[in-house]
């Protein structure tokens, strides 16, 4: 509140004395403004303000003193008034008082209930919101409190937001009706106490207790032992592995024990004096501690450190001990397996070098003797006959003659080829006995086939569990070794054989090369006989063709007109005739491009012009059948080097074939565009027609020589020449022709062409 305030705030509430104080002061004040040059002491005794004013001048001014000193108080009252309710609020507290049958509720109190509706204003209206659990336990403290005793009792209270946990607290006070001076326990004397919202601390204890469950969980389920000391020494925690390692039945009953309570004497004063040196070093310290339980022998990797709380002052020690015997006993055997397998990569490194198999196969004895710690035994090959009976070939042994004296064993082992027996696995077993001395016969397995026996000497019929994963590492290699040896011997063999077989094969080779020569030779004498036989018959056909396409040409022209049959019967012949001497031409040009013997004339041309003057040479006949043609698309760069006059004669076998394929109205395009194959850059014409296309299987066989599509049947059409004929004159300018159907309807034929051949 601002000085303003204040101030404002004291003159109203001590208006009189200050009014009273100015009164006073006036009336003085007017007195001594009287008749000048009088003496003041005179003047005052004789008027006698003197008497009247003093009094009440120095009244007004004890008045103002008051004033000021009321305000202060005020001012600090109302402070710790807002200071109090700040701190209700801030710890969910509320007061009440209770008097007449009836409460009274601070307003924090709507707060801690969570409520929107009115407050309780009787004990049966509080009971009604309280859980009915907890309604019994409040009314019997409300009944102890108004006995004259006090009442704390914590009680639930349902609401929209969830379940309110509340704690009410109260004594019983003096009677509404003070005169009597007894006090009354009826239900209209007075109570009053706090209420506190104990949800949120309710809350955190339950999380809290699930956090010490989480707590113990993790430590109960380690692995390994864990526990916390004070600075006596004494136990505060652990967990079950510790708590049973030390004879007790829960974590709980190690609390607050000593090690000379949990351990026997020696070991019990070792652990005092190791955590007495954490303590005194205030460093953490780990390291092995044996303990040797008979034929047990146990090995702990144990760490532990120093506790401190903030100040730096020692707290206790926490530390966990874990049992590490079985990685001992693992790296003990690992390294025991690495010198048995450094001593079997030696075997490996003198078999590779050719060292001779009888001192090798002895050397691999001694090894698994050791390994398996046996005094005996054998090493054997078994091999199969040409009826798959397998046969033991003994490649290494002492002194005893094991396929005898234990043949029973061995013809028991010889039972696992074929089966799913692993390499390394015993087959056959047998202690000393009636039968002979005690042997152990070990499977060498490759891919179900039982290529060798390892025999080893054991009175007791068995090798023990440790020893035997040894043996097996050994076996392995051991077949290995019988692998690469039977690889050699076939690869001998086979050597022997394949020298055998090439000499037959070379005699045979070269009475065939004899034969295809000849062959050779023939082919060529025919195909000479076949080119000079087509070019004789197409001269010869050539000369009788001219003749009669001259005679019917002569008659179509001739006055008077003919008749409209016979003119079309001499039609009939020019066009057969066109026909029959395209034909021969086609045979000609095959002949001579499967011959080897057509030229081509390279030289630059341009691919465009070469396209339109096709188009002009075939518009008589697209004119006749009313179809369209056209050219587009453009290339960068139109001139390629290639014979102008071949390509021409294949562009119109292509726009032909479109032209009769294609219906009434249809049309043939050929689109120019630049492609790159292979790496090489060139030029692709595509020739498309609306005919009915050609089918999938037809695709690669229409440039065969003599075939036609299926397309084709029913138009007319030649002998299957044409296309074999465009795919030689590609193929000698070093492109290709492929056929395709499009995808709205009609066949397309691409030809590709290189810029530079």
């Amino acid at each position: 509140m601002t000085f303003p305030h204040l101030l404002v705030r004291h003159l109203a509430r001590n208006w009189l004395a200050y009014l009273l104080l100015a009164l006073a002061a006036g009336m003085l004040l007017a007195d001594l403004s009287g008749p000048t040059g009088v003496h003041l002491p005179s003047h005052l005794a004789d008027s006698g303000l003197a008497a009247v004013l003093a009094p009440g001048l120095l009244v007004c001014a004890l008045l103002c003193v008051v004033g000021v000193r009321l305000d202060a108080t005020r001012r600090d009252l109302d402070q710790t008034r807002d200071e109090l309710a700040r701190a209700q609020a801030l710890g969910r507290i509320a007061n009440w008082t209770y008097r007449n049958s009836g409460f009274e509720w601070a307003p924090q109190a709507r707060a801690v209930f969570g409520i929107g509706a009115p407050l309780p204003g009787t004990l049966e209206q509080l009971l009604k919101q309280v859980a009915p659990d907890d309604r019994g336990q409040l009314e019997r403290a409300w009944r102890a409190a108004m006995a004259g005793t006090g009442f704390r009792v914590e009680v639930a209270i349902p609401g929209d937001d969830g379940v309110r946990h509340v704690l009410l607290e109260g004594r019983c006070g003096v009677p509404s009706d003070a005169a009597s001076g007894v006090p009354d326990s009826a239900p209209g004397g007075c109570m009053s106490g706090v209420v506190q919202d104990v949800t949120g601390v309710r809350r955190l204890e339950g999380e809290l207790r699930q956090a010490m469950r989480y707590q113990r969980a993790l430590l109960d389920n380690f692995p390994f032992m864990v526990w916390v000391k004070d600075r006596n020494l004494r136990y505060l925690a652990a967990n079950k592995p510790l708590a049973r390692a030390g004879g007790r039945a829960s974590p709980e009953e190690v609390q607050g024990l000593l090690d000379h309570d949990m351990w026997p004497g020696a070991r019990s004063d070792a652990y005092r004096a190791d955590d007495l040196a954490v303590l005194d070093s205030r460093k953490p310290r780990g390291g092995e501690s044996v303990i040797d339980a008979g034929a047990h022998r146990k090995v702990f990797d144990v760490w532990k450190a120093p506790v401190f709380d903030d100040d730096s002052e020692l707290l206790g020690i926490v530390g966990f001990a874990r049992d590490i015997s079985e990685r001992k006993r693992v790296e003990a055997a690992l390294e025991r397996s690495r010198l048995q397998i450094a001593a079997l990569g030696e075997l490996q490194a003198r078999f590779v070098a050719g060292e001779p198999a009888d001192t090798l196969f002895a050397a691999m004895l001694q090894v698994i003797e050791a390994l398996s710690g046996c005094a005996d035994g054998f090493i054997a090959d078994v091999v199969s006959d040409a009826r798959a009976r397998p046969h033991v070939n003994v490649l290494a042994r002492r002194d005893i003659d094991w396929l005898n004296e234990r043949a029973d064993l061995i013809d028991t082992a010889l039972g696992a080829d074929g089966s799913d027996c692993e390499s390394g696995a015993p087959v056959a077993a047998d202690a000393n006995g009636t039968h002979g001395r005690g042997l152990v016969c070990i499977a060498v397995m490759n891919r179900r086939r039982l290529v060798g026996l390892v025999g080893l000497a054991s009175g007791e019929g068995r090798i023990d569990d440790d020893r035997m994963e040894a043996v097996r590492t050994a076996v392995s290699t051991l077949g290995l070794m019988l692998e690469a040896m039977r690889r050699e011997h076939a690869r001998v063999h086979a050597e022997t054989e394949l020298t055998r077989h090439r000499a037959r094969m070379t005699g045979l080779v070269e009475e065939q090369l004899s034969d295809s020569i000849s062959a050779r030779r023939q082919a060529e004498q025919a195909n000479r006989a076949k080119s000079r036989f087509l070019a004789s018959m197409s001269h010869e056909l050539r000369t009788p063709i001219h003749a009669i396409l001259g005679f019917a040409r002569l008659a179509l022209r001739d006055r008077p007109p003919l008749s409209d049959t016979t003119r079309h019967r001499f039609q009939v012949i020019r066009q057969n005739g066109d026909r029959l001497l395209a034909l021969v031409d086609d045979l000609l040009d095959l002949s001579r491009l499967e011959g080897a013997a057509v030229h081509l004339n390279i030289a630059p041309c341009n691919i465009d012009t070469l396209a339109r003057e096709a188009l002009a040479d075939m518009a008589p006949m697209a004119l006749e059948r009313d179809v369209r043609m056209s050219v587009s698309g453009e290339v960068a760069e139109p001139v390629i080097n290639a014979d102008g006059n071949r390509l021409a004669e294949v562009l119109r076998k292509l726009l032909d074939n479109g032209i009769r394929l294609s219906p009434q109205s249809g049309e043939v395009v050929i689109a120019l565009s630049a492609q790159r194959h292979d790496g090489v850059d060139g030029v692709l014409l595509q020739v498309s027609d609306d005919g009915p296309g050609i089918p999938e299987a037809d695709l690669e066989k229409i440039f065969d020589q003599f075939t036609q599509a299926e397309r084709l049947r029913g138009h007319a059409g030649g002998t299957g020449l044409g296309l074999a004929v465009c795919r030689e004159v590609i193929k000698l300018h070093h492109g290709w022709i492929r056929a395709s159907n499009r995808p709205q309807g009609g066949a397309s034929i691409g030809l590709w062409l290189p810029y530079r051949r």
